[in-house]
């Protein structure tokens, strides 16, 4: 799946998604300014502790995002997938806690279901802090464009 992350300065960025199977998604998100984009860290805390089904393993699998209630909700043909009693929302709830949790923190780790090493933890803040100064470089318009890989398992 190749994913943009585009910025627009001064009003709402926009993520260009063309997934495995070769559909398309798009979606506008307010901007963090210089800061990291949300989804742009799940992307990368996602792939590097090996996250199936997190956010960006959903949007892969044809889920799309749209402002329902002024957030940003996941939905499949139009309707909010936590409608959905049979969708499994494990991993999204582990992504979600591993981007507002991430540092070298051990016990929240463990608690969260994960034993990433020292190694892993290191590489993960250093890749968010290499495309965190990329973003802050980005003219209106620029772009971070990044092939993710996914999990299969």
């Amino acid at each position: 799946m190749r994913v943009s992350f585009v910025r627009h300065r001064g009003r709402r960025d926009h993520v260009f998604v063309t997934r495995s199977d070769g559909s398309v998604a798009a979606w506008a998100f307010p901007s963090y300014g210089d800061d990291l984009p949300h989804d742009l860290s799940h992307l990368v805390i996602e792939e590097a502790l090996g996250i199936a089904r997190g956010f960006w393993g959903m949007v892969d699998a044809g889920m799309n995002v749209a402002p329902i209630d002024d957030q940003s909700t996941l939905v499949r043909d139009g309707k909010p997938l936590i409608e959905d009693p049979d969708t499994d929302f494990s991993d999204l709830k582990r992504a979600e806690q591993a981007v507002a949790f991430f540092g070298p923190v051990g016990h929240v780790w463990s608690e969260l279901g994960f034993d990433p090493s020292e190694e892993t933890i290191l590489s993960i803040q250093d890749h968010l802090d290499e495309l965190r100064r990329e973003w802050r470089r980005l003219d209106d318009g620029g772009a971070i464009i990044i092939d993710y890989c996914g999990q299969t398992g």
